[in-house]
């Protein structure tokens, strides 16, 4: 496989989080080294991988362009939304992170509902975590307003139809944690899926929290708000059975 090059002043850019044009304006300064040499032609190509150096900072191109994946403990009244002209977004909490314009939620969260959300962006990565042909497994603890039956963890299981959706829903988990809290298990992630999965019993959701994505759990350091960048090994575990 050929080596893939990129212009210098491109890969100064992303390596330092500068604009083009300050990048091309220190590398004309002589103010850079790749791979140890200075380099003084903005439009030099170098290898991806090449180590950069400015004001005795290093880092690569590699490096820089590498895709991330955060994990975030989203709290309630915010939305997953590019824009939204009623509440704040979740991609604000991402401000000072650099390249924060690439990033978007991996799939979406309701503006009530609280708990693991993962930020990327890896768009490759996002398609599988949330396409429903993945089965990737999402669990949710929910209260709801009325007692939870034995009766609704059959219905669950065999798969529900709502009023509003043209298709049945894939079987899903119930698991009855208290007269009013459960643990709901889903493949789908269809819009609003374990809201509408209540309604079809007749119950009412008054609190949403997603734990886990495959066996990645939300981490319990991270308070609402906060997040965290995950290692490739956790980023992986979304994609584990449950």
């Amino acid at each position: 496989m050929a080596e893939k090059l990129l212009r210098l002043d491109k890969a100064v850019a992303h390596t330092f989080d500068l604009s083009r044009s300050e990048a091309a304006r220190i590398i004309r300064e002589g103010l850079v080294e790749a791979g140890g040499e200075v380099i003084s032609d903005p439009a030099a190509k170098v290898a991806m991988d090449a180590v950069l150096s400015l004001d005795g900072n290093e880092g690569s191109a590699s490096e820089a362009f590498a895709p991330r994946i955060f994990m975030l403990n989203k709290p309630a009244g915010m939305v997953c939304a590019d824009r939204d002209s009623s509440h704040p977004l979740v991609l604000s909490l991402f401000s000072s992170e650099v390249r924060c314009e690439t990033l978007h939620c991996v799939g979406r969260l309701d503006a009530d509902t609280t708990g693991l959300l993962l930020v990327t962006d890896d768009g490759l990565y996002s398609h599988n975590v949330t396409s429903p042909k993945k089965g990737v497994v999402k669990v949710y603890e929910a209260q709801v307003l009325k007692d939870l039956r034995e009766a609704d963890v059959a219905a669950f299981a065999r798969g529900l139809k709502h009023p509003e959706e043209q298709e049945r829903y894939r079987s899903a988990v119930l698991q009855i944690t208290g007269p009013r809290t459960a643990l709901v298990s889903v493949t789908e992630g269809r819009f609003h899926e374990v809201k509408r999965l209540f309604e079809c019993t007749d119950n009412e959701v008054v609190a949403l929290k997603r734990l886990k994505i495959g066996t990645l759990e939300l981490d319990p350091e991270l308070d609402e708000g906060a997040y965290r960048l995950l290692s490739p090994a956790e980023a992986q575990l979304v994609f584990s059975a449950c």
